[in-house]
């Protein structure tokens, strides 16, 4: 596998595998047992949005990818973003929204643990689909998902244990997590800097699709749980979660299974649409709910 551990120890090279174990142990400080019991108190939107984001959004990127006959390399990378889960932004924007702040970080805890079975096994059809046989790259399953592992679950239990060890470290999360954030979208731009030219074609080829995934993930993080009875601040924050990615980890993924630059591309470009499409969503559910509000005083 291309971008393997063993190619970490080369200089500069540590970058972007320690810098996404930061980021999620900081996740881990922000997390505690009682985000995980939440999933027995609330089964159904969890249910509902778990499966959402681990098997309807990876599929719709497979289809979106075929449907517009993206060259193998933007097709995994639309692939990978669909399939990444939410993170701390998602959740953020939920709380600000007036929306079930507890059912995303549920959310975003479950995913990002089950991503590390499911995401390897997307890009692995994908690449079955898109790639000739001169192109084909072989992606080992277990370990990516063991890569993957060692970069996600294990920091984020290191988190949770600290925590629970030192509340105070608390306090840790925002700074490391800024820091982490700050090494990744640097080990980004050098690479791209070290390329002769921006690859124009590859970001016009990959708008449309992105554009087509972030307006299904709402549409269906809205439209799904409402048919199957949830209230509307469930129904919000699940497509919230299923549109705003943790594009951090998507670039991390990308990293370390191709050496290629081209998969980064739809990441790239699907998160400068996912935070204004969920802001625009949470808007109108603020203004509903203020309105809804405002009746109810009215009433009583």
């Amino acid at each position: 596998m291309e971008g393997s551990l063993a190619t970490w120890i080369l200089p500069a090279s540590w970058i972007l595998p320690a810098s996404m174990f930061g980021l999620m142990f900081g996740m881990g400080l922000a997390l505690s047992p009682a985000d995980f019991r939440r999933i027995a108190k609330v089964p159904g939107p969890v249910i509902a949005g778990t499966i959402l984001q681990l098997i309807v959004m990876p599929g719709l990127g497979v289809g979106l990818a075929l449907a517009f006959d993206l060259p193998p390399m933007l097709a995994v990378g639309l692939v990978i973003i669909a399939g990444c889960p939410g993170g701390m932004m998602s959740n953020m924007l939920v709380h600000y929204g007036r929306a079930n702040t507890a059912l995303s970080i549920t959310l975003t805890a479950t995913a990002t643990t089950a991503t590390l079975l499911t995401l390897p096994l997307w890009i692995r059809f994908i690449l079955s689909r898109v790639a000739s046989d001169n192109a084909a790259v072989e992606v080992p399953l277990l370990a990516t998902a063991l890569q993957l592992g060692g970069l996600t679950v294990l920091p984020v239990i290191l988190g949770m244990a600290l925590r629970m060890i030192r509340p105070r470290s608390v306090r840790l999360e925002r700074p490391l997590t800024v820091i982490a954030a700050v090494g990744i979208i640097g080990n980004l731009a050098r690479d791209a800097a070290m390329r002769p030219e921006l690859p124009t074609a590859e970001f016009v080829a990959s708008l449309p699709p992105t554009v087509c995934l972030a307006l299904a993930s709402v549409a269906l993080g809205l439209g799904i749980p409402r048919v199957l009875g949830q209230p509307a601040r469930d129904a919000v924050a699940i497509a919230v979660e299923l549109c705003v990615k943790n594009g951090l980890f998507g670039l991390v993924v990308v990293g370390g299974t191709f050496s290629a630059f081209a998969p980064n591309i739809p990441i790239f470009v699907y998160s400068g649409l996912m935070v204004p499409v969920a802001a625009a969503l949470l808007t109108i559910h603020s203004i509903r709910e203020v309105r809804v509000g405002r009746r109810s005083l009215e009433k009583a």
